[in-house]
Parts: C-alpha cells; sequence; structure tokens
C-alpha cells in the first residue's frame, strides 16, 4: 500500500503525491547500487549482472562442451567402423550362420549398426555449448576482478 503525503503546490493548495518507493519496483539496496557501478566499465557483451554466479554458468556450459567432444570422439573413433557401408554378405558366412543357428552375433551387429546411425550428428546439438564456455569465462574473469576489488573497499572502510 503506498503512502501519501500532501505537499503544497505554488498556487497555495496541497496535493497528493506518492512516496519515493513504488510498491511495484523491489526495493535496491546500496549492494545492488554499488555492484552495477562497478561494473559499468566493462563492455556490455561481457558486463556480468549482479547477483549472478558466473562459476556456476561456467561450470554448466564446462559440462555442456564436455558432451559434445564426448559425443564427437565417440562418433568419428569409436563408432565409426560400424557407420562404414561393408561389402556385400557372401553366401558362405551366411550358410555357415545358418547351419549353426547361431544368429545372436549378427543380430548384436547389426543393433550396434542401428545405435551408431543414431548416434551420427549428436555432438552438433552439444557444438553451442563451446563459445558460450568461451564467453562465460570472460564474463567471469571481470566478475572476479571486480568483486575483489569490492571487497578490498569494503576491507578499506
Amino acid at each position: 500500500m503506498a503512502s501519501t503525503s500532501s505537499c503544497t503546490t505554488t498556487s497555495g493548495t496541497s496535493a497528493p503525491q506518492s512516496s519515493p518507493t513504488s510498491p511495484s519496483l523491489p526495493p535496491t539496496s546500496d549492494i545492488d547500487i554499488v555492484s552495477e557501478l562497478a561494473f559499468s566499465n566493462v563492455p556490455w557483451p561481457v558486463r556480468p549482472t549482479p547477483g549472478i554466479n558466473y562459476d556456476f554458468v561456467a561450470l554448466m556450459y564446462l559440462g555442456g562442451s564436455a558432451l559434445a567432444a564426448f559425443f564427437f570422439v565417440l562418433e568419428r573413433y569409436i563408432l565409426a567402423p560400424l557407420l562404414v557401408e561393408q561389402s556385400p554378405p557372401n553366401s558362405t558366412t551366411d550358410s555357415t550362420i545358418a547351419s549353426n543357428g547361431d544368429t545372436a552375433g549378427a543380430q548384436d551387429g547389426e543393433q550396434w549398426k542401428e545405435f551408431a546411425r543414431g548416434m551420427e550428428g549428436m555432438y552438433v546439438v552439444f557444438v553451442p555449448f563451446a563459445p558460450c564456455l568461451i564467453w562465460s569465462l570472460v564474463v567471469r574473469y571481470f566478475w572476479i576482478k571486480e568483486t575483489k576489488i569490492l571487497e578490498e573497499e569494503k576491507k578499506k572502510k
């Protein structure tokens, strides 16, 4: 609820005036104002926002980048032999499998090929995390730098 106070105007009448703190805006603390001023000399694309822990942000982007690297290595070096088209099966291996009754090995091979086809290109989903990781590390650098300056100023006072 906003409190009102009366104020005398130049004509001598009193007019209601709302208090300086509006109920729709959250109260700002001195720390937020000082933090915003401390980050004002940082370029806007990498300016830290007060109240955000950039250690956590960088860690999450590192996790996404690690997944991109993992899926890339998995596809290129481990599953690559399964993605290569093989020569058509010859009749001697088919007759050997049929005579032995061992089709489990052939089914396992087909399942792995299907898995490899399903994993193809999965790393592309996580590739955008790499530039975001670089950005977050730059923002984190400015965040840590300005936070240390603010702490030193508080100790001096």
